[in-house]
């Protein structure tokens, strides 16, 4: 999901290609199912070079997995820096969450099955991922209590795992429901309607514009 900036050399493409079509198997056939082969025959390259990137399967996959969650922590912290007050942070929080959802629904779904799973190799890193998104998160609710502008008896640990549930779980709802091929304008809309929720399940009706 994550993608390198700045200068892109040849083995960051190759190992790239290889974290794509983990997803790519991983979806297609589910992580217990999905073999080293097939992972290098989607990325077409050898096993060889397969295994120089990575050592093993669960490390492939734990890469994609943190570095996906790594670049919504980024997006997070980079809303909660450049937002003028927390009720605009947490909109765009949510409001990135779901685009990014909705450009890439593979990771998403397979993020979720994972998330909360403690009996992978990777699930102590994924936790302890989880515990700076919600930190971000977090922290946000309580400036806005600070504030003013998010009521005060909302508990801010509920609260942020409360957001990343509902717009991972809504957003792939829909997507689920409907056309996927149509996700551009079906996104816009949703997103909205997460940002709208957010608004005004959080923000108190005073000092708002």
């Amino acid at each position: 999901m994550a993608r390198q900036k700045g200068k892109t050399s040849k083995a960051d493409v190759t190992r790239r290609q290889l974290l794509d079509a983990a997803l790519a198997v991983v979806s297609e056939r589910g992580y217990a199912e999905a073999t080293v082969d097939r992972i290098v025959e989607v990325a077409g390259v050898s096993k060889g070079v397969a295994y120089y990137h990575f050592e093993s399967k669960d490390v492939m996959v734990a890469c994609l997995l943190e570095e996906g969650i790594d670049e919504i922590i980024a997006s997070f912290e980079e809303a909660a820096a450049s937002a003028p007050c927390a009720r605009e942070a947490l909109v765009q929080m949510a409001e990135r969450f779901a685009a990014l959802i909705f450009e890439n629904a593979d990771f998403a779904r397979f993020l979720l099955s994972e998330l909360w799973r403690g009996s992978r190799p990777w699930s102590a890193a994924m936790a302890a991922r989880e515990e700076r998104l919600l930190g971000v998160l977090r922290a946000q609710i309580k400036r806005g209590q600070g504030e003013g502008t998010i009521r005060r008896e909302i508990d801010p640990d509920f609260e942020a795992v409360a957001i990343v549930g509902m717009v991972l779980t809504t957003t792939l709802h829909s997507l689920r429901e409907n056309d996927e091929a149509a996700a551009p304008d079906q996104g816009r809309r949703l997103v909205n309607q997460i940002c709208d929720y957010v608004h005004h399940a959080n923000m108190t009706s005073l000092r708002l514009p």
